[in-house]
């Protein structure tokens, strides 16, 4: 108050807590505001998911038909089928992206117009692949990104007027939700990725942006992203040891191992902070054994490098962060005993794995840096891009709205309400700089 002079306005907050906004340390701005356009189906079971889109169809009769939100435990071990969205979409296409943004469920409409058959080549073999069904056809079912743009783009091509669209519409409800600082870990690669990125300057110019942006993907905006792996939920994480559910699959990395040596290699020499993704073990492992021969090559300086998701992190690895001066970041959002955890992902590990999914504590312990995102849109069960709401499970360790439900396992990897704020605060701060 002493430095309170005749201009100074003065707010009485009567007691309530003023703290710093939020920093979202991994999200995807532009992709969140183009996926939740269409039918929300963040829904129960397959029964309601098909349901909602009988009715978004009828109520919006022209063009195709997209939506967001499904999860692969409402459907069988083989996925989601073509057949299923052709009983209520028969005759226009339809695309819907699952809640971890890493797969699609697509009709036989959008697959014909696609030009997808049976012997069309996948993008990626074995990592963006259409999956096929008994008789070898394209079943609906299609994994991770290049080949779910491949369809996007032949379906309903994005464009950056459209994305920009989405993106003017849902700054507000971030404004709402007290972020303040970004890192867009990647927009949808269409077209030119730095004149979508560039909309970022548009929309600021036009006064609209609420809050600071830090870039992924393009080197002029200080960071490179990595797509270690994929999701265990299409079972192309990269673990250590088998899936317990496909016991003949340890999953697969874009990159052989002298292959992560190398780009880690190229880019810690050219100065430039990394940004990993890694929900399988094995990609964590990979990625800081890169990083730990690329600064015993380079010269020291203030590197910023970090690993996100860290789904599972096998023991040995969860003090080397710390070690070797690597950020740990996390989606809290995603710590709670909900049916794609406890159910889903614990069968694709088995015991004891399961039992030891997101131990955020064992490496905050070590003094290692830590930062909070939501991943937003992206995924297991729910798909939130309010802090608050993943500050809330990582306290909890349970679904919003349980206060009596299930606690994940291991409870002793809590967080306290400032060990998570701070972790959504100073500590993605620190990891963007």
């Amino acid at each position: 108050m002493a430095m309170a002079g005749p201009g100074t306005r003065i707010i009485d907050l009567n007691g309530k807590l003023l703290m710093p906004g939020f920093v979202e340390g991994h999200i995807h701005p532009f992709f969140g505001a183009f996926l939740s356009s269409g039918v929300n189906l963040q829904v129960s079971t397959k029964e309601e998911a098909l349901a909602a889109i009988a009715k978004y169809a009828k109520e919006n009769p022209d063009g195709p038909v997209r939506g967001f939100g499904w999860r692969v435990d409402m459907f069988g071990p083989e996925g989601p089928t073509r057949q299923e969205l052709d009983s209520v979409l028969p005759d226009r296409p339809g695309f819907f992206f699952a809640v971890d943004a890493h797969s699609m469920w697509a009709n036989s409409k959008a697959l014909q117009i696609a030009g997808v058959r049976r012997d069309t080549p996948d993008p990626v073999p074995g990592f963006s692949y259409y999956a096929k069904d008994s008789n070898g056809d394209p079943s609906g079912f299609i994994l991770e990104i290049s080949a779910m743009l491949s369809l996007l783009d032949a379906v309903e091509p994005v464009t950056a007027e459209g994305m920009q669209r989405a993106l003017e519409e849902w700054l507000p409800k971030a404004a709402a939700a007290g972020i303040t600082s970004v890192f867009d870990a990647g927009a949808p690669p269409v077209g030119d990725q730095a004149a979508l990125i560039g909309l970022y300057a548009d929309i600021e110019r036009k006064g609209l942006l609420p809050f600071r942006v830090v870039a992924s993907d393009l080197v002029r905006v200080g960071m490179v992203k990595i797509m270690g792996d994929g999701t265990q939920g299409g079972h192309t994480a990269w673990l250590l040891d088998p899936y317990a559910d496909k016991p003949d699959s340890i999953g697969v990395s874009p990159f052989t191992e002298q292959q992560w040596g190398e780009l880690v290699g190229q880019i810690d020499s050219a100065g430039i902070d990394m940004h990993v993704h890694a929900c399988g073990e094995r990609t964590v492992r990979v990625a800081l054994d890169a990083f730990e021969a690329a600064m015993a090559k380079d010269p020291a300086r203030d590197r910023r490098h970090s690993i996100a998701h860290l789904i599972y992190v096998a023991d040995p690895d969860s003090a080397r962060f710390k070690r070797l001066g690597v950020g740990a970041q996390f989606s809290a959002n995603w710590f709670s005993a909900d049916p794609d955890t406890v159910v889903n992902l614990a069968a694709s590990y088995g015991a004891p794995r399961k039992d030891n999914f997101y131990r955020i504590q064992d490496i905050l312990r070590t003094g290692a840096h830590v930062a909070l995102g939501t991943d937003w849109p992206a995924a297991g069960y729910f798909s939130t891009y309010r802090p608050l709401d993943s500050i809330q499970i990582g306290v909890t360790r349970q679904l919003i709205g349980t206060p009596d439900g299930e606690v994940l396992s291991p409870v002793d990897q809590k967080l306290s309400a400032a060990e998570a704020l701070h972790a959504n605060t100073l500590g993605a701060a620190y990891q963007i700089r």
